[in-house]
Order: C-alpha cells, then sequence, then structure tokens
C-alpha cells in the first residue's frame, strides 16, 4: 500500500475517534453515568369481565338472579331518618306528694298494664291527709245524726226551727270538710275506701298507660319530690318515623303515600309505613323539611332511636311511565362505576357496566347497558366481585 493511501486511512480514523468523544463527553468533559429507563408505575391491574365457576362452587354461593324487564315506574325518595317514640304513648310517673320510697317494683324492660303500681312511698303527709280524712268522717256522721234528731224534736214541737236549721247548717259544713279531705287524698294519688289502710302513710305511684319501662331512676330509701321523674313507660305497639327531606324533593312527597323503611338494626327486612305530616315550613339553615311516617311495631322490634332510611314512591301529575328496570339489590359499584353480573351460561357470568336512573322501591331504572330479557345476579352479587378480583389479581401477578 502507499504511504499517501496509510496517511489517508489514519487521518480518516482519527476523525471518527473525536467525533465518538465529543459526543459521549458532556460539557464538563466527563461521559455521563447510564441512567436506566424510568418504568411506569405498576398500575392497577385491570379487571377482567368475566368469572366462570365449577358447578360445585356455583351451589354453595346460593345467587339469586332476575330478568331485566320493562315495569311501570315512578320514582321514589331516599331520605335519612330516625326512629322517635310517639309523643301520646310515652308516659312518666312520679310522686304527687313528697315522700321516701318504700318499694320499687319494676325494672328497665319491663312489660307494665296501664294503672299497675310501679312503686310505692311513705309519706307523712299523706299519714296525716287520712287521719283529717277520718276526722272529718267523724263530724259528719255526728252532725247527720244531730240533724235527725232535732228533726223529731222539731216534729213533737220539742225544739225550734231554729235549732234544726243550725243542725242543718252544720252538716253542710261537716260536708264540706269531708269533700275537701276526700279531694286532697286524690290529689296525692290515694282514692279513698271506707275502711284506712293497714299503714295509712303508704301510697302507690301507677302506671299512665300499659307498655315497657325504658327508664328507672327510683332506688330504695331514696327520698322523692313531685317535682321528680322515677319511672318513664313508652308503648311500643307504633312509633314514629321522622325523615328529613331536601327543597327539591318535596314535590315528590304527599300525606297518605306508602313508604318502605330499612334499618340498620335489621338490614335484611322491610318495614312498612305511610306518610302521616309532611311540615309547612323548612329549617332556614339545611333548607330541610321533616316528613313524619308512621310504622306500626306490634313485635317491638323497633325502637326509638335507631337510624333508618325511608324510601317513598314519588307522586306525579301522569301515570308512571313504562320503563326497563332491574332489582336495586343487583347494582355493585366497581371501579367507581355502577356494575351488575349478567348470568350467560350456567357458571359464567359478564361483568356489564351499567348507568341507572330514579328507583322506584326495591327496582331501579335501567338507562344503558342491558337489554330486556338479561338475567342479572341479584342476591350475592359481591361473591362475584370477590372472586373477580380473586382472578383479577392471580392474572397481575403471574404476569410479573
Amino acid at each position: 500500500m502507499k504511504p499517501t493511501h496509510r496517511r489517508a486511512r489514519l487521518r480518516a480514523g482519527l476523525t471518527c475517534i473525536v467525533l465518538v468523544t465529543l459526543v459521549a463527553c458532556g460539557p464538563g468533559g466527563d461521559a455521563p453515568v447510564a441512567e436506566p429507563a424510568p418504568t411506569p408505575e405498576a398500575a392497577a391491574p385491570a379487571l377482567t369481565d368475566r368469572v366462570e365457576l365449577p358447578g360445585a362452587v356455583l351451589d354453595s354461593l346460593g345467587l339469586a338472579y332476575a330478568t331485566v324487564t320493562e315495569e311501570a315506574l315512578a320514582p321514589s325518595v331516599e331520605l335519612p331518618a330516625n326512629l322517635v317514640a310517639v309523643p301520646d304513648r310515652r308516659a312518666t310517673a312520679g310522686p304527687r306528694v313528697a315522700g321516701r320510697i318504700a318499694e320499687v317494683r319494676v325494672n328497665v324492660g319491663d312489660s307494665v298494664e296501664a294503672d299497675a303500681v310501679l312503686l310505692v312511698l311513705e309519706s307523712e303527709t299523706v299519714g296525716r291527709a287520712w287521719a283529717d280524712l277520718i276526722a272529718a268522717r267523724a263530724r259528719a256522721d255526728v252532725a247527720r245524726q244531730a240533724l235527725a234528731r232535732q228533726r223529731r224534736l222539731l216534729a213533737d214541737r220539742v225544739t225550734s226551727e231554729r235549732a234544726a236549721e243550725e243542725a242543718e247548717g252544720a252538716l253542710l259544713v261537716a260536708d264540706a270538710d269531708l269533700r275537701a279531705a276526700t279531694t286532697r287524698l286524690s290529689t296525692f294519688g290515694v282514692e279513698p275506701g271506707e275502711t284506712p289502710p293497714d299503714d295509712p302513710t303508704r301510697v302507690a305511684v301507677r302506671s299512665p298507660l300499659g307498655g315497657t319501662v325504658v327508664a328507672r331512676r327510683a332506688s330504695l330509701g331514696q327520698w322523692a319530690e313531685p317535682a321528680e321523674t322515677l319511672v318513664e313507660v313508652i308503648d311500643l305497639d307504633a312509633v314514629w318515623l321522622e325523615a328529613t327531606a331536601y327543597e327539591r324533593d318535596l314535590r315528590l312527597i304527599a300525606v297518605g303515600q306508602r313508604v318502605q323503611v330499612e334499618v340498620r338494626a335489621f338490614p335484611e327486612e322491610r318495614f312498612a309505613g305511610t306518610v302521616s305530616q309532611v311540615a309547612s315550613t323548612l329549617d332556614p339553615v339545611t333548607r330541610t323539611a321533616t316528613v313524619r311516617v308512621e310504622l306500626p311495631n306490634p313485635d317491638g322490634r323497633l325502637r326509638p332511636g335507631m337510624f333508618a332510611t325511608a324510601r317513598i314512591a314519588g307522586v306525579h301529575e301522569h301515570e308512571p311511565r313504562r320503563l326497563l328496570a332491574m332489582p336495586w339489590a343487583a347494582v355493585q359499584q366497581i371501579d367507581d362505576h355502577r356494575a351488575v353480573f349478567v348470568r350467560v351460561a350456567g357458571g359464567a357470568f359478564e361483568l356489564r357496566r351499567v348507568h341507572t336512573g330514579e328507583r322506584a322501591g326495591d327496582l331501579v331504572e335501567v338507562l344503558n347497558g342491558l337489554q330486556p330479557g338479561a338475567v342479572v345476579v341479584t342476591e350475592g352479587s359481591f361473591l362475584l366481585k370477590s372472586h373477580l378480583l380473586r382472578s383479577t389479581l392471580g392474572e397481575a401477578e403471574e404476569g410479573h
């Protein structure tokens, strides 16, 4: 090879080395440290849309199904509420006279009849009132006998008419004293009989109505005053539900409407009631009105203080529309979307996103996502949701 060619090739090689060096070096002349390519954050695995279960597993779940059909629906309103005692079915009992408690015959939770004795007091005041009554009865008897004698004497012309009139006046005064003594005992809660009791200082405190004892503030030996409430009794054969309705919902609520009530204590049950009153004014702060619902409670399971949800079927000027509907129990919340499980084969279910409209009782309007005739899972749909999530996580782990 000629020297000229050798020098040309050497020059070209040096030029390539310089270019590579300039490209590889940073502004400071040092080669940059290679950094690993950024990896995206681990995203939550996307849910699959199908669950397939073996026959044995499917049988163990005890699923229930419903068919999506057209229904005549009227919108409903769902209101937060709580249960309260009916005022006319609630009573407090206490002494009408000061005294010391000698007996307490009831405890909280006991059922009592109307006029049943709740407790007994010993009162010196009642003892004196009995003594006054006994004395007044004696004076009235004496005055009555004196008048009878004066009338016999007057008939025999042995006494004067003036004496007979004085005897009549004395009897009137004695009878007035007797009535006053009787009334005084009655005000203490004592109905005086013909003969005084063995211990006239005792007075019974009775229940104003039949019901259940819900409060007791009485102990043996305790001193009680007339202003005190010692026992509280509630008749729970019926209760009120007081719900809170926003201004925008009042157009859908009217007296006489049927109401379905759910309480947290019995989540699987529904209690039926009727709207008895809608408040005529709004709370100026919350812009809400109170809706009262009467609930029969023959078994006494509903208790004042329970939280509840009232679902009221709305009223409209027109007839209910026929809409595509399904049970609300079929709807699940998955990835911030509402979805249902549709049965497509014996043990195969597909997850379908749906948009729902207004609720009417246990039904909800289906806006899109389902066709008439689709079979959806109602009871046990949350179990399918659990299977779906487990299978999705399993696929994600296998992918890693």
